[in-house]
Formats: C-alpha cells, sequence, structure tokens
C-alpha cells in the first residue's frame, strides 16, 4: 500500500479495526487503542516542544521580532547627509549583516512597519530592501516576508598585520616629507605654492571650452604614454628658446609631476645598494623616493653656487647625481658655467646619469637669462625636468622631461606600465596657451608682481635683520634665512606664530648637518 500523510478522522471503538482516511488512498491498518494512545501522545509532546523552543530558542526566522527595537536603534539614518536615506539604509543593513548582527534566515520587518518606525518613506525602505535582494543579502518569499539569505560569512577576526615587503617597509620608514601647508595664521610665508589672481582663469576657461564645445576625438580615447604631441612640438620650441634645451619631439614626455618622473627613472636605474648623489639641502621628496627604490644616498653639502664639483669623489660607483643647477633648493644659487663643464666632465668619467631639475628657472628678476645644464651636454648625460606647476598653478600636475636618446624607449616601456597617460584636455589648453602667447605674457606677468614682492622683502630683512644673511634672491618664491649662532629654528618659528606670522623651518631639507635657517 503507498504511504500517504495521515489525518485521524475519529477516535476508533475498542477492539475494532481503524480507517485511516488520507488525501489519496485509503488504507486499512489495524492499531490497538494503547498503540494509538502513545502515536498521539507523540503528537501532542511535539506540539509542546515546539512552543518551548519558539518561546526560549527561536529560531532566526522568529529573531526579528524579538529584536526589533535593537534593530531600529542600530539604524542611524542622517537626512542631512550627503547620501540619500534608501542608500544610508542600504548600508547600514548590510554592515549588520557581513557583521552577523542579522542572522541568516532572520525576518526583516514588513517595508511599511520599518518605514513607520524610521519615520521615513516606505518607497525609501522598499528601494532599499530591492537592492539588498539584487545583491544577494536578503531573499523574498511570496507570501512571508523578507530573510537575510544564507551567506558564507568570514569568522570574525581582528585585522592581520599585513606583511610588507622590503619596498612597503621602506616606504614607512623613511622621514615624512616637510609640509608647508599654509597654518591659518595672518601672514604666511609658506614657499611653493602660487597667488591665485595671477593666474588669467578667464583665458584658462576658454581654451578648456573649446575643446569641450567641440566634435573632437581628443576626449574619447586615452592618450598617449608619451603625451600630447602638439604639446611636446611647442615644447620644443619653448625650451629652446627659454631654456636653450636641445632635442627632439620624442625626447619629450609628458609626466604627471617632477616625482612621476623621478619614480620612473628609480626603476630604471636603481637597485638596492645603488648609490645616488644629491644636494644638500635639497629636494628631500625626490631623494626620499630614491630611498625607498633602495638608493643609498651620497648627500654634498652645497655652496652659494650651487654643488660643488670638487667635493665629488674622482671615481664614484653612483648611478645617478641629482641636482638643481639654475636656483638651488631651497638655498638658492646659480651654478656657473665653470662648475657645470667639469660636472659634466666628471658625469662623462664615471659613466653616471644627471637628473637636472630645473627648479624655478622661469622666475628670474635680474633680467640675466641661464640656461640648462643640458643645453651644454655633448654627451647625452642630462636628463633634464621642468614642470608647469609653478608657472600655471599647483594642482595641474603636469610635469615634462627630456630624456638622452638611449633612455626614451625604456622611459616610455615602463611609464606605460604604471600609466596610462596624463590629462589629455589640460595638455591641450597648454598646448594653446603657449601657442598662442598667453604663456610668454603670463610669465612677464608673474616677474613682475614676484620681483616686487621679493624686493619688498629683501627691503624689510636689510632693514629689520641687518646682521643676518640670506641666500640669493634673483630667482625663485623664497628666500633662506641663515639665523645666528645659538638661535633654533623651532623657538623662531614659535615666536612668529605668537604675531599670527608662519615661517618653516629649513632643517628638514638638510641631509648633513648644517647651521639653523628659516625658509620664507
Amino acid at each position: 500500500t503507498r504511504s500517504a500523510p495521515v489525518v485521524a478522522t475519529r477516535i476508533v471503538p475498542k477492539n475494532r479495526p481503524m480507517v485511516v482516511k488520507t488525501k489519496n488512498l485509503p488504507c486499512v491498518t489495524h492499531l490497538s487503542p494503547k498503540r494509538y494512545s502513545i502515536c498521539w501522545q507523540f503528537r501532542i509532546w511535539s506540539k509542546i516542544s515546539n512552543l518551548l523552543k519558539q518561546a526560549f530558542c527561536p529560531s532566526p526566522a522568529l529573531q526579528y521580532r524579538m529584536t526589533m527595537p535593537h534593530l531600529t536603534d542600530a539604524l542611524k539614518l542622517d537626512p542631512s547627509d550627503l547620501l540619500p536615506l534608501y542608500q544610508q539604509l542600504h548600508d547600514q543593513l548590510r554592515d549588520l549583516i557581513l557583521r552577523g548582527e542579522l542572522l541568516a534566515g532572520a525576518q526583516l520587518p514588513a517595508s511599511r512597519q520599518l518605514a513607520k518606525t524610521l519615520g521615513i518613506g516606505r518607497i525609501t525602505v522598499k528601494t532599499a530592501y530591492d537592492r539588498l535582494v539584487a545583491a544577494g543579502f536578503l531573499i523574498t518569499r511570496t507570501g512571508s516576508g523578507t530573510f537575510v539569505a544564507e551567506l558564507p560569512l568570514p569568522e570574525a577576526r581582528s585585522a592581520p598585520v599585513p606583511t610588507l615587503k622590503a619596498w612597503g617597509s621602506r616606504a614607512l620608514s623613511v622621514p615624512q616629507a616637510p609640509s608647508n601647508a599654509g597654518k591659518g595664521l595672518e601672514f604666511d610665508f609658506g614657499f611653493g605654492r602660487t597667488f591665485p589672481h595671477l593666474f588669467p582663469y578667464d583665458i584658462w576657461r576658454k581654451l578648456l571650452a573649446r575643446y569641450l564645445s567641440t566634435d573632437d576625438t581628443l576626449l574619447d580615447r586615452y592618450g598617449s604614454a608619451a603625451g600630447f604631441a602638439p604639446l611636446r612640438h611647442e615644447l620644443v620650441n619653448y625650451l629652446a628658446r627659454m631654456r636653450g634645451v636641445r632635442c627632439a619631439p620624442e625626447q619629450i614626455v609628458i609626466v604627471n609631476g617632477v616625482q612621476q618622473a623621478t619614480d620612473i627613472l628609480a626603476r630604471l636605474f636603481i637597485e638596492p645598494a645603488s648609490e645616488v648623489i644629491v644636494e644638500s639641502p635639497g629636494y628631500v621628496e625626490a631623494y626620499r623616493l630614491l630611498q625607498v627604490h633602495g638608493a643609498v644616498l651620497r648627500p654634498i653639502a652645497v655652496d652659494h653656487a650651487g654643488l660643488p664639483v670638487k667635493k665629488l669623489p674622482a671615481h664614484s660607483k653612483a648611478t645617478l647625481l641629482f641636482t638643481t643647477p639654475a636656483n638651488q633648493f631651497p638655498r638658492g644659487g646659480t651654478m656657473p658655467l665653470a662648475r657645470r663643464l667639469a660636472l659634466l666632465q666628471w658625469a662623462q668619467t664615471n659613466d653616471v646619469y644627471i637628473i637636472e631639475d630645473d627648479y624655478d628657472s622661469e622666475l628670474r628678476y635680474d633680467g640675466r637669462q641661464v640656461t640648462a645644464l643640458q643645453s651644454i651636454d655633448t654627451q647625452g648625460r642630462v636628463i633634464y625636468l621642468g614642470t608647469f606647476s609653478k608657472v600655471l598653478f599647483p594642482a595641474l600636475r603636469l610635469a615634462y622631461v627630456v630624456l638622452p636618446q638611449p633612455l626614451i624607449k625604456p622611459f616610455l616601456a615602463t611609464k606605460r606600465l604604471i600609466d596610462r597617460g596624463s590629462a589629455t584636455l589640460m595638455q591641450a589648453a597648454i598646448t594653446d596657451f603657449i601657442r598662442e602667447g598667453h604663456f610668454d605674457r603670463h610669465l612677464r606677468h608673474l616677474r613682475t608682481a614676484y620681483g616686487e614682492r621679493r624686493q619688498t622683502l629683501v627691503a624689510a630683512l636689510d632693514h629689520y635683520l641687518p646682521e643676518l644673511n640670506y641666500g640669493q634672491t634673483q630667482a625663485g618664491l623664497h628666500i633662506m634665512l641663515q639665523l645666528p649662532a645659538g638661535v633654533t629654528e623651532k623657538a623662531v618659528i614659535k615666536s612668529a606664530e605668537t604675531h599670527n606670522l608662519a615661517v618653516y623651518p629649513a632643517a628638514p631639507y638638510a641631509l648633513l648637518p648644517t647651521n639653523p635657517a628659516l625658509i620664507l
């Protein structure tokens, strides 16, 4: 006889066969009253057991009824938040599930009920629920409601401490680069920043709109890793005219700042324990990057004319030398021709590449045009770095590198791996800015404005602090002021702040012991 669910219709008298009616086929079973009473008792106790379990050990599906106050307390929606309410509710419910605070199988309140409790619209709750269902965090059962899905949640543990390789460990160990960010004081001598009101934003907006308002293919594809070709051609003419740099367009690569160019060069030249000769004080942001790549820095103390070649070792194992010959950073000073020629000869003898950071070269106030070190390099030893940050605006983050011929292919191959290319729209705007003469006019305006500020500062120093020395002031956007013996940078900075004046120490830029100084 086929088995079927049993439904008893009546109690059978003593010693009589019991006919049990089923949904499907009737079947006759002989049960004694004693056996029947045991079955009946089992069913009764099963029901009682289930009621006790629901009362004292509720299943996850029933837990929402008990934890409803706790759930609503855990949900903190902020109408003033930028995120819409449905997104806030979605994110908070998701996090409760991921943390295991809402268990698998738990039934969530009906959308109308939760909306009323939280004081928000039902559509808001329904939208959050629908998104969680679509993402797999919740499931819906027709006629039953919305439940937390069964998910393979990881066991809750404290976040593991990452095991870093040598590069990551070195990145954490190097000192943080000094900051010259504004301190919020009324008078701030923070350097490296430009004055926004000096930039011709009206012209810049028109140049950008020119490309945004035309059906041009400039915006619908990635640019070349080498940079926008028209800009590279314009830079050939500009650098030849302003800096004496001799190069072809293919030698120029547009990069996202001097720091990126330094990073790529470090990847090409630096191995663990590779030696790099640097200036002290100098551009420590680049130096720290070289250190992270494994370089051993060999600092050379600069003088009033920059890097003294006579202090360089006659026989060096260095692979790179980093210098700022046009305007030494941060001390100031221009490397004379005889020293430049001696440096090039030293590099040729020792098979060293020179990274020339042409820092602030455009901002000279004495009318004297000093050409780049690259312009007199006949052996292809100089890698020239230039930037638009100081003469346009720092947030632009565009710079350029002029490479010797043998380095073009490896440099571009490396850049393609780490960067698809710099912002083409900005490069196109700079191209027109140079081509139409706006760049030259802007430079003349900057030299006049910054020159007047420089003269005001120099006059004040000569009048009020005649006993103090300061570095070269014919170029750049800052002055390095030497402090007298026995006076610390920290004491002067703290005293200046009491007068609502922000000045900055020179010590963070030095790799060798040096006299205290401030950068204004």
